[in-house]
């Protein structure tokens, strides 16, 4: 049920007239007050109800009553009020009873005596006791306390008042005692007589005589300061005179819910009954569920259904927030609230919002409306910039703005107006603004998105308000100085389109860059089309604006359109864009907030700003909600990707989504294009050759392949792959046989098998004898046959075998392989030749150096001592000669059948100059490897080494026990000697059989 159905409110709310109409103490005392309607739109709060019993208890005379009641409330909190309350209930016994009960306080008497004085009657001529005195009727009794003015003693007061019940009220005196202070009065001026005057009443009606009078005083220390002092001073004197003091009363308790009652007594004549209360609630606190599921605010549903119903009509936070502000200088507390809420609920009911709402929030400003405009200001005027620029000026504010672009209704003006009146307090040490938290809590409601007001409001605003700033522990709020967001935006709008579109692009790049380059290899960010140059081997990603001037198929505008269809490589490219024409706007416009926090940073970076300072703090805070806001923007922006299919182009949903602020556009595209297989990772497998070869090789067995690479780019239909796929599959292929490379052109077969065909690779050679061992790998065979020379081997020639340790001697030998299931031809035979090692030795026959040569394998060898060639000019070796002493060298060579070895040159001088001379006066080393020494050899070796003090080195001896059943070993290394003596010392307590060797002494 909507407010205006479940709610009456007073006609009185609607009167213009009457909201500023303030009652005051004239105006009872004067009798111009409908008593009836009075309490009929008043609420009586327990410190009036105090006030009432107490004061007419007194008056009644029953019991030892306080005399003197002083009402403590700064400005406007209901102290005037309670006074004249109090007044008609004094001045009208029957209405005594109807108000308060027949048996109440008061009801044992009848009308009283009610006189007062208004501190705001400064020109007062006979001060205030003459204005009581008059009031009463007794202006004479005061004659010798007129001129000069003279304070009345306590027992003037008595003669005074003594008699009839009496009620005096002094309302408001501090001013009027501050303006007392510029009356002198001979040595002294009037505040000083006024508070001789009142200290001689306070003291006068705690006597006997008086036990009927009662004195109400209400106090403005908060306002006035001076004037209250001297208030003070009467009241302690009060103290000192009777040991009595004055009972304090707080006429409102603004921290219950008084203040709800009070605003429903004022503003309703009915209201919703308490099941609609009860479902309301419930539907408030089902909204705070969602949002508590939703993880956006901590509020309890059950503690904010309670609230609300202890605060119905209105929203629960309404206490708290006004509040906030309710000690601003000259704000009139309860006074003011009331009045303020007449506007509220006038201009609601007026404007037909209170039939589209269930409560009264503190956010129901209607900051458009001058009224409300103008009492916002009364409250604290400082904040005017702030509401005019950020919250409401006619459609064109910042949250006006806001609410329109995205469509919210009110949401950002509510979110606005809510933390302006938690910012309207103008008070030292005053708390200002409000948590994310609490701004969510206090703006849940049935209907209305949640998540969507924290997702595009309160992130948001804080980077488009001028006015608002986020305190050390994130508050936000509003402040008459400008922000970090005026700054940004003073630096935002002096970008133009351009370097907003490079900042733009910039920030593209970093999110859609290609690092495997595997689905695309280049990209183009928002390019004029004549900047955009397909190659036909490499992918490239197109990112465009979007537009709805596009065609049916590609969803592309006309332009790009005719584009894709008239390039020759149509599959070498893909658009992401999107459907909504002129979204790019608000990219830009963030790209332009990105650039100015980013330019911001430096500034700060350069000046070494600490890290702590506030503005630092909120650049930081600033710089994640625009990066938010930007991608934001993209991800609304960029929706679709275009890519080439069969026949045409193709279009596919691609949704961007930041996770913990990590994306990467080169995956999403891969992700999205592998669901709609235009991209693979199969490129290694049977089916990858076979659908290239059905695609691409067009039909033919032989296709060119620069053809084949071609058609990878034209072809709409060839999915996506790795850029180096082709040439690894060609490569693949050819090394497994499966195609064959044809000068450039690719065969892919079938073909016949292979012919057999034979490996021979060298295992080792004898140099001595020139015997060499190979290793034969028959290959599409299993049977290898060979013949020496230079005849054709067949299947009758002899057969190699075993094929791993095959030796040969033969200068040449031709082997061919044979498929004995007959699948194969038999291939080409091959030819191995062995080769021919030449050796000589020089030594002294008498005077002459003679050289022998020896070829292996056997071959023709010549030579010449002279210097010429030996293989034209050489003479045939046959046996051992000498070589002339003229001739320094000689050169030899070995040849058959075609075969030669290397030319050798042998240096006979070098021999010639190293002949030994042996001088018997010198030792001889005698150095000689020893090997397969046993029994008596072997100790006659040990003897000689005890002999010829030797050293046996790398020694290794073999004991055998007779019976065959235990053997010995003994092995040391190369680099470990063993004198003479220790032989014996190791081989005595083996017996029998030593077999040992040494290889080296």
């Amino acid at each position: 049920m909507n407010l205006k159905t479940a709610c009456t409110p007073r006609q009185s709310v609607f009167d213009r007239d009457r909201r500023d109409v303030v009652l005051d103490l004239e105006d009872l005392l004067e009798s111009k007050i409908d008593a009836d309607k009075f309490f009929q739109e008043n609420f009586i709060t327990a410190g009036m109800k105090t006030l009432l019993e107490k004061t007419f208890s007194r008056l009644e005379g029953r019991g030892d009553q306080a005399s003197t009641f002083l009402l403590t409330q700064s400005m406007g909190g209901g102290k005037t009020h309670n006074m004249i309350a109090l007044g008609l209930l004094a001045k009208n016994p029957a209405l005594r009873a109807k108000v308060l009960g027949q048996q109440s306080e008061g009801s044992r008497i009848g009308g009283i005596r009610v006189v007062g004085f208004n501190g705001r009657q400064s020109d007062a001529p006979l001060g205030v006791w003459g204005t009581i005195a008059d009031q009463l009727g007794k202006k004479n009794v005061f004659n010798d306390y007129y001129s000069p003015l003279q304070a009345p003693g306590s027992t003037a007061w008595i003669n005074l008042l003594k008699g009839e019940p009496t009620l005096i009220l002094l309302d408001e005196l501090p001013p009027y005692m501050e303006y007392a202070k510029s009356k002198e009065i001979g040595n002294s001026d009037l505040s000083v007589v006024t508070t001789t005057a009142l200290s001689n009443l306070l003291v006068a009606v705690n006597k006997a005589e008086l036990t009927n009078v009662c004195v109400v005083i209400s106090d403005l220390t908060a306002s006035y300061q001076g004037g209250s002092a001297q208030i003070s001073k009467a009241l302690d004197n009060l103290q000192k005179e009777t040991n009595r003091s004055a009972l304090r009363i707080e006429p409102v308790n603004t921290h219950g819910d008084e203040l709800y009652h009070i605003l429903r007594t004022r503003l309703f004549e009915s209201l919703a009954d308490d099941a609609t209360v009860k479902n309301i609630a419930n539907e408030y606190a089902s909204a705070v569920r969602n949002a508590k599921e939703m993880d956006v605010t901590s509020a309890s549903p059950d503690s904010y259904a309670a609230q609300l119903i202890e605060s119905y009509p209105f929203h629960f936070s309404l206490r708290d927030l006004y509040a906030r502000f309710k000690e601003n200088p000259g704000f009139q507390q309860t006074r003011g609230l009331i009045r303020l809420m007449r506007i509220i609920v006038s201009i609601m009911w007026e404007s037909g919002k209170a039939e589209k709402v269930k409560l009264i929030h503190p956010y129901e400003l209607d900051l458009n409306n001058e009224e409300m405009l103008s009492e916002i200001k009364t409250i604290n005027p400082t904040l005017s910039e702030a509401i005019t620029h950020d919250i409401a000026k006619e459609g064109r504010s910042v949250a006006e703005e806001l609410d329109d672009r995205i469509g919210s209704g009110s949401d950002a003006q509510d979110v606005s107006k809510l933390i302006l009146v938690a910012s309207l307090a103008n008070i030292p040490g005053a708390t200002h603004g409000l948590r994310e938290s609490d701004i969510i809590g206090y703006l849940c409601a049935p209907g209305r998105d949640i998540s969507k007001v924290k997702k595009d409001i309160v992130d948001y605003l804080p980077t488009q308000s001028w006015y608002l700033h986020t305190s050390s522990d994130g508050r936000l709020f509003y402040k008459n100085t400008q922000n970090l967001a005026a700054k940004l935006h003073s630096m935002a709008t002096s970008y133009n389109r351009q370097s907003c579109l490079k900042e733009l692009r910039e920030y593209l790049n970093s999110l859609f860059a290609p690092v495997l380059k595997d689905c695309y290899q280049k990209i183009d960010l928002l390019p004029a089309i004549d900047e955009v140059n397909i190659e036909a081997d490499k992918v490239a990603l197109v990112i465009l604006e979007p537009s709805t001037n596009a065609s049916n198929i590609t969803k592309l505008n006309k332009d790009w359109d005719q584009f894709a269809n008239d390039i020759e490589y149509k599959n070498r490219v893909i658009f992401l864009t999107g459907t909504y024409e002129n979204i790019l706007d608000r990219v830009i416009e963030q790209a332009a907030q990105y650039k100015a926090i980013q330019s911001i940073i430096a500034e700060f970076d350069a000046e070494k700003l600490s890290e702590k300072d506030p503005q630092r703090i909120q650049s930081r805070t600033s710089h994640d909600k625009i990066m938010l806001s930007l991608r934001s923007a993209i991800q609304e922006t960029f929706t679709t990707l275009v890519y080439p299919s069969k026949n045409s182009f193709r279009t596919t949903d691609c949704r961007i989504q930041f996770s913990d602020n990590q994306f990467d556009g080169e995956q999403l595209i891969r992700d999205t294009l592998e669901k709609v297989q235009k991209f693979t990772h199969d490129i290694t497998g049977e089916t990858f050759r076979r659908k290239c070869e059905a695609r691409l090789f067009g039909g033919q067995q032989r296709t060119q392949w620069s053809e084949i690479k071609r058609r990878a780019a034209t072809l709409t239909a060839w999915q996506f792959h790795r850029q180096d796929a082709l040439d690894a599959l060609k490569e693949t292929a050819l090394n497994q046989d499966i195609w064959r490379d044809e000068g450039g052109i690719i065969n892919k077969g079938p073909f016949p098998p292979p012919r057999t065909e034979v490996k021979i690779q060298r295992l080792s050679r004898d140099d001595l004898s020139g015997e060499v061992t190979l290793k034969i790998t028959p290959v599409h065979g299993d049977r290898v046959y060979y013949e020496t020379g230079d005849s054709e081997p067949t299947p009758s020639s002899m057969k190699a075998e075993p094929f791993n340790n095959f030796k040969i001697r033969e200068l040449k030998c031709k082997f061919i392989c044979i498929d004995s299931t007959g699948k194969h031809e038999p291939g080409a035979s091959g030819t191995w030749i062995n080769t021919i090692t030449l050796k000589h030795r020089v030594f002294q026959q008498g005077d002459d150096w003679m050289v022998e040569l020896k070829a292996s394998p056997n071959a023709d060898i010549k030579y010449t001592t002279n210097g010429s060639d030996p293989k034209t000019m050489g003479a045939v070796y046959s046996a051992p000669f000498p070589v002339p002493e003229s001739s320094p060298f000689v050169l030899a060579i070995a040849e058959r059948n075609g075969v030669s070895s290397i030319q050798e040159k042998i240096s006979v001088n070098d021999y010639r100059e190293k002949t030994v001379k042996i001088d018997p006066a010198k030792k001889t080393t005698w150095k000689r490897k020893h090997t397969g020494l046993t029994g008596r050899n072997a100790y006659a070796f040990m003897e000689s080494l005890k002999k010829h003090p030797g050293t046996a080195y790398g020694v290794t001896i073999d004991v055998q026990s007779n019976n065959d059943d235990q053997d010995i070993s003994y092995s040391a290394s190369d680099k470990f000697g063993i004198y003479g003596e220790n032989f014996e010392k190791i081989v005595k307590p083996w017996i029998s059989l030593v077999n040992f060797s040494v290889s080296k002494i």
